[in-house]
């Protein structure tokens, strides 16, 4: 994951990210292929999410939320992949504590 953070002010935060990978089982035992990394070919179902949050830094622990989009999904169909829809109904809302991004 690529990010950029600046300081808003005082010990809050701000971040704008870039998220890239997917999962392939490689050493287990899998039926399916489309699960599976056979080859530099499949790297073509690399997703890229990307997104903003806020990071508010306490004494003791981190305080994180952020918004991201799925600006690429390899699971849909071609032609369909690049998300052109930016809208907050469209987005995926993560809270995180400890979590720094």
């Amino acid at each position: 994951m690529q990010n950029t953070r600046f300081n808003i002010f005082g010990a809050l935060n701000s971040a704008l990210f870039v998220d890239i990978g997917n999962i392939w089982n490689v050493l287990d035992i899998v039926e399916e292929d489309a699960a599976t990394f056979n080859s530099f070919a499949d790297l073509q179902d690399i997703a890229v999410g990307t997104g903003t949050g806020l990071r508010y830094d306490f004494n003791f622990f981190v305080l994180r939320f952020d918004v991201g989009f799925k600006t690429y999904d390899p699971a849909l169909p071609k032609g369909e992949r690049w998300f052109k829809n930016y809208n907050f109904n469209n987005a995926v809302y993560n809270v995180g504590i400890n979590y720094p991004f």
